[in-house]
């Protein structure tokens, strides 16, 4: 059971109330990380805003749901591990490469740079910091403003994982 109420879209603050019945039309659902961030409206469209700028990336999609998807699977996240499968699958990930993340060192379902893609969520998730090793491979394969997109990803995927988890959202 979540830690605290879902906000309905009609009893939403005035000024987040458009976004959130935008979300039911086009989603058929407010997913309820949006619903329980209603209670703080100021929070709420800084989170949209922080986390929508994403889709905008230089970093390709598939590159980006991986390293969201290997932070929420470290950090035991069932409910953006649930969403963000359904992204990679959008930004052309295959079943296998949403699933096998777990698996990245023996799994063929990646090539190698996918690999420090999902290496890299992995070591930041964990210790905060890359390897050396790992970041020059990346260096090598993405621009600088790649890297730093990669970076806030991890960093979003972490910061979303805690939220979710600390409040114990459910899928909806």
């Amino acid at each position: 059971m979540a830690v605290v109420s879902y906000v309905a879209k009609e009893d939403a603050a005035e000024k987040i109330r458009p976004i959130l019945e935008n979300m039911a039309t086009k989603a058929g659902v407010v997913p309820h990380i949006y619903a329980a961030m209603a209670h703080s409206p100021e929070l709420f469209e800084g989170f949209l805003a922080l986390s929508g700028a994403l889709a905008k990336t230089k970093l390709d999609g598939k590159l980006r749901e991986l390293a969201y998807i290997k932070a929420s699977e470290l950090n035991g996240c069932d409910y953006c591990l649930h969403y963000h499968r359904g992204f990679g699958r959008k930004a052309g990930l295959t079943e296998r490469q949403t699933l096998e993340t777990a698996q990245v060192e023996t799994s063929d379902a990646y090539d190698e740079h996918q690999r420090d893609v999902l290496r890299y969520a992995e070591e930041v998730t964990r210790h905060i910091k890359a390897s050396d090793a790992l970041i020059e491979r990346l260096r090598q394969r993405l621009s600088d403003r790649e890297i730093v997109e990669l970076a806030m990803t991890v960093g979003i995927a972490n910061f979303t994982n805690r939220v979710t988890e600390t409040l114990r959202m459910e899928l909806p």
